[in-house]
């Protein structure tokens, strides 16, 4: 099929886990384009440099950084969910994945104290600055918006997803797509439709083993995608 142009995979374990009251999801596009009345994911990336330079360790400054932001997150009005992944490939690599009822709740999440704070905790040197470091500890953040296409299974907001930390827990993956305009041109739905499509045959046919599997939509970039899955264990994810 010549449609996806680009496909980034990460793998990742549940770090940790907190969210709010599950609602039930399905699809949240309205005459074909996403509606910001919906509720909005928000996937945040952000690298810390794993060193230690003068007694200051940039990984637990960035974490410690990380918890406070989640707890203090967690009282604001809107949030449907935060969760915090790993990537198997390099622990110093996090996403969080936080949802909220609608656009407007998220900016005003953004405007709050704890999300300035978290930023400059990881963009910022740490106090006080190491000598002839002035710098940062993590790379620049990147977080981008999506709105919800299709779920299948338990929805992604839900408290009953596995919540385990460690090699023996449940399996994030999340995997971004890019559509070749042209494609999208021909039929803008061609490529969605794929992904929807997808989701449906693996849940049937990995009843019990794939948990979860949501398809969204990146507000600003109609032609990226990302499709969010959570399995039981890896090794049925690989197989």
């Amino acid at each position: 099929m010549r449609m996806c142009l680009r496909v980034a995979s990460f793998v990742a374990l549940a770090l940790l886990v907190l969210t709010t009251t599950a609602r039930a999801d399905g699809s949240d596009r309205r005459g074909g384009h996403p509606s910001l009345e919906s509720p909005i994911f928000d996937i945040t990336h952000f690298d810390v440099i794993p060193l230690t330079i003068n007694g200051v360790d940039f990984l637990q400054t960035a974490y410690a950084a990380l918890f406070k932001y989640r707890d203090a997150s967690q009282s604001d009005p809107g949030v449907k969910s935060f969760r915090v992944v790993n990537w198997l490939l390099a622990s110093n690599h996090s996403q969080i994945v936080d949802v909220w009822s609608s656009i407007e709740a998220f900016e005003r999440h953004l405007a709050q104290p704890h999300s300035v704070d978290f930023r400059f905790a990881v963009q910022v040197q740490p106090p006080p600055a190491p000598p002839g470091f002035n710098c940062c500890i993590g790379s620049p953040i990147d977080d981008r918006q999506y709105s919800l296409v299709k779920s299948f299974g338990t929805p992604w907001t839900s408290s009953s997803l596995p919540s385990t930390v460690g090699t023996d827990g449940a399996l994030f993956v999340i995997t971004y797509t890019d559509f070749l305009q042209e494609v999208l041109e021909e039929d803008p739905d061609a490529g969605q439709n794929k992904l929807v499509a997808y989701g449906a045959t693996s849940s049937k046919a990995n009843r019990g083993h794939l948990l979860s599997y949501t398809v969204l939509q990146q507000l600003d970039r109609p032609n990226r995608y990302v499709f969010l899955e959570v399995w039981d264990t890896m090794a049925n994810y690989t197989a």
